[in-house]
């Protein structure tokens, strides 16, 4: 017998992975995404309602996981925290995704799709830092002053490669906590050859793409492994 949940369940997951990987992957190259990618994830919004509201947890859990992701969805819109495709994956992420309801009532809130995917970001973040260290030790000879503290948090690159790709690029005194980028004018008139320290901008849609990955296979992987060893208990 077609199980029709099952199947609309699996339907709503791909058509955000499909939304999240395309924005996700030009996120990455050019921090620029079309608006088209979301379209996928948009279709999914009605399945996930519709599935939510087949029991008072599911629509529950529904209910608190939009709210939570559309108000911090609108925080970042309006505070400038990340670019506009990262609120918008936020709040369609909350609003396409149903729940997986765990076996274990008090890991509901923890296992929330949003708030998943939010602190599964910090696995591919933190990749993404290793790998943007290991390029600063690598090229920190073709840069003045290859302090720990820009080794860290800087990118040493050349301002050919800023030129090709301005938006992934902030100047190094820019703001952490707002999102932009100045890269353009700060290079402007320094030889293309010619290598600087800048702020790089994390490909957060990116992250997030990968993040929800990890929420479809193994829910919130870092509180859940937590969890299972005991490090966390969780109130009733």
């Amino acid at each position: 017998m077609v199980n029709l949940s099952l199947i609309l369940r699996l339907t709503s997951y791909s058509l955000m992975l499909i939304s999240l990987m395309l924005a996700g992957v030009k996120d990455y190259k050019v921090r620029l995404v079309n608006d088209t990618y979301w379209i996928p994830a948009i279709i999914s919004i009605p399945i996930a309602i519709y599935l939510s509201v087949s029991s008072p947890i599911s629509e529950l859990t529904y209910i608190v996981n939009a709210a939570f992701g559309a108000a911090m969805a609108g925080l970042i819109y309006m505070g400038k925290f990340m670019g506009d495709a990262d609120s918008i994956a936020i709040l369609l992420i909350s609003l396409g995704t149903p729940a997986m309801v765990p076996s274990s009532p008090v890991l509901i809130l923890l296992n929330l799709p949003i708030i998943s995917v939010l602190i599964n970001s910090i696995i591919p973040t933190i990749m993404l830092m290793l790998i943007n260290i290991y390029s600063n030790i690598k090229n920190q000879s073709r840069c003045a002053d290859p302090s720990i503290t820009r080794i860290m948090l800087l990118r040493c690159v050349s301002v050919e490669s800023v030129l090709r790709n301005p938006l992934a690029y902030s100047s190094p005194d820019s703001s952490y906590l707002r999102a932009g980028s100045n890269a353009e004018a700060y290079v402007a008139g320094l030889p293309r050859d010619s290598w600087i320290w800048m702020q790089y901008n994390y490909p957060y849609v990116f992250i997030l793409a990968i993040s929800y990955l990890v929420y479809l296979m193994a829910g919130n992987l870092i509180i859940n492994l937590l969890f299972i060893h005991g490090v966390i208990t969780p109130i009733i």
